[in-house]
Formats: C-alpha cells, sequence, structure tokens
C-alpha cells in the first residue's frame, strides 16, 4: 500500500493533519492520546512491519 492510501484512510477515520515536518506529517485524533507520522512521499510503497503498526493505530 502507498503512502496515500494510507494518509486517505487516516483522513477518513477521523485524523486530521496537526503539522508539517521535513519528511513526515503528524496527525491527531480528537478520540487518541497519541499522535501517527506519515512519510511525505505519496508515491512509495509502506513497508510491511510498519504498515500493520500503522493499521492498529488508525484502526482499519
Amino acid at each position: 500500500m502507498k503512502w496515500s492510501e494510507i494518509e486517505k484512510i487516516a483522513i477518513e477515520k477521523g485524523w486530521r493533519l496537526i503539522k508539517h515536518g521535513a519528511e513526515h506529517d503528524i496527525y491527531g485524533h480528537d478520540d487518541k492520546n497519541y499522535r501517527i507520522q506519515l512519510e511525505r512521499h505519496k508515491s512509495k510503497e509502506v513497508k510491511s512491519g510498519l504498515y500493520h503498526r500503522l493499521k492498529k493505530q488508525i484502526g482499519f
């Protein structure tokens, strides 16, 4: 899965952009007490281990 697809799912699940970083964007959620980082390289593939961790954190 590509970073752009992960970002789209996160936004649909209620995550919102908090801050633009140099290489990552920081997203927060009103119901969660943690933030997630998504790479800004939208066309790159997400590595398997990171994909599974983000999948749990985002909630899909």
